[in-house]
This record gives structure tokens, sequence and C-alpha cells, in this order.
């Protein structure tokens, strides 16, 4: 586990805000606060990388989504892909993303937001290229113009069918 103190206190601010904002469906149908996970509950979900339904648009406003891995790193998540991809284009020109993690009907995080790319010139990249290669044995540089694209949510809802069953130290 990377995340300080801090960042399980920001990750649970964002935790918070995102079950306060939520629709009155989705609070009923996620049965939340009493099965939404806490951010450390969430940090130990999410070691190495998980795939997620990652949702981007295009030009048109049309949605696509496609499986790819997602990281989590100091209560922060982020996309390893490349420059050339579809989803960097359309991240590019219009940032606004979605994605959810699943596990059948047990798990849920479905997060809402936008993304920034992380070129290899920019200060976060290493250590994001580091960690990547830590938790998969590979890096983005090794499949072209590697790139990262680092998630900000303005939403984060998680759902856990048995939220006991998940670790919180």
């Amino acid at each position: 586990m990377y995340e300080t103190p801090e960042d399980i206190q920001q990750l649970q601010a964002m935790l918070d805000r995102s079950i306060e904002q939520a629709g009155e469906f989705l609070r009923a149908s996620f049965e939340m606060p009493a099965h939404s996970l806490s951010a450390r509950q969430l940090v130990h979900l999410w070691q190495g990388v998980q795939t997620v339904a990652f949702a981007t648009a295009t030009k048109k406003g049309e949605p696509l989504v496609a499986p790819i891995g997602a990281l989590l790193l100091h209560g922060h998540f982020y996309i390893p892909t490349v420059a050339s991809a579809l989803r960097t284009r359309h991240v590019l020109h219009r940032p606004a993303i979605s994605f959810t993690f699943y596990q059948g009907n047990d798990v849920a995080v479905i997060v809402h937001g936008k993304a920034l790319v992380i070129r290899p010139d920019d200060a976060d990249f290493a250590a994001l290229e580091a960690f990547q290669r830590e938790m998969s044995g590979s890096s983005v540089q090794e499949w072209g113009e590697g790139v990262f694209l680092h998630i900000i949510p303005r939403a984060i809802y998680t759902y856990a069918r048995f939220p006991d069953r998940f670790l919180e130290s």
C-alpha cells in the first residue's frame, strides 16, 4: 500500500462527497452508505493493475468503451496507455471520462470525471512508470510512446455486497 494518511483522507473525502451528491436511485440501488467501501477498503481492493471498462466520447459525443488496466497510487487512478491510442486522443480534445470496475454483482467502483495526459517529460511520469513496472512487470515505454491518463474524479461510487469482508487496515 503506497497511500499516506493524507492520501487516504483525501480519497475518503471524495467518497463521502460522492455519496452525498448521489441521486436517490443510485443511493438506493447501491445501498449507500451501508454498502459503500471506505477509502482504506478501496485501496486494499485495488492492488496491482485492475481491468476497468473505460469510456471516452467521440467528437460527435458518442461514447466509446473498452477494457484497459488501471492503477491506484497515492489515492489517484491512472490508466497506462500510449499517445497514439484513440482514448488518448479523445481525452486530449474531450477530457470527460467514466470507468467501471466490477466483480460480478458483489463489487463495483464507478468513477466519473476527467483525465489529463501525463507524458514522459512530465514530473510524475518516472514514478508512475516505476510503479507500473513493479505492479505488472511491464512499462508503457515498451508499448511505443507511453503515457498515463491521470483521472481527476468528480465522483467515485462504490458498492460491496458484503463490505465487512474487505480489509480496513
